[in-house]
């Protein structure tokens, strides 16, 4: 029984260290987000709720710097909240490295207009080939810029 004990351990730490060779440390990423256009698309109304189709032009300071393109689809409740989803491509700078990052996004807003995002990178090219984030972004809609934290790694074949 200790023997099987042991084998159960050893081959648990042996699945966390292959799972993380293949990566570089989680380094900490911190900036603004902050909206520079946004157009609708197109607005319909499904039950009580509007549905709004947006693209959305943003500028990132920070550990991610550059611009960001967004195709983001709002679904605003009678009560003045939303929820949201969106999928963001940007041309960015991340630890010394350009590229093309493209995030998957999920979200809400709440009434009194606090928005709360997630975001997951999901595609990287360029010199940003191998990136792997997630940030949140959380700030009022109404302040000339969110605030995001969160971390970021790059697999070691992209090194």
């Amino acid at each position: 029984m200790r023997a099987a004990g042991i084998s159960i351990v050893v081959a648990g730490a042996a699945a966390v260290l292959i799972s993380t060779a293949g990566a570089s440390p989680k380094q900490d990423a911190a900036g603004t987000v902050a909206v520079i256009d946004r157009t609708v698309l197109m607005s319909y109304h499904d039950g009580d709720n509007v549905i709004e189709e947006r693209f959305v032009h943003r500028s990132l300071t920070g550990t991610f710097t550059g611009t960001e393109t967004s195709v983001s689809r709002f679904v605003i409740h009678p009560d003045g909240s939303a929820d949201l989803t969106a999928v963001s491509s940007c041309t960015c700078s991340v630890a010394g490295r350009t590229g093309t990052v493209t995030f998957d996004e999920r979200g809400t807003v709440t009434a009194d207009a606090i928005i709360d995002v997630r975001r997951k990178s999901i595609d990287a090219s360029g010199g940003l080939e191998g990136l792997r984030a997630k940030l949140d972004a959380h700030g009022s809609v109404t302040a000339p810029a969110q605030l995001y934290t969160g971390h970021y790694t790059f697999d070691k074949k992209s090194e």
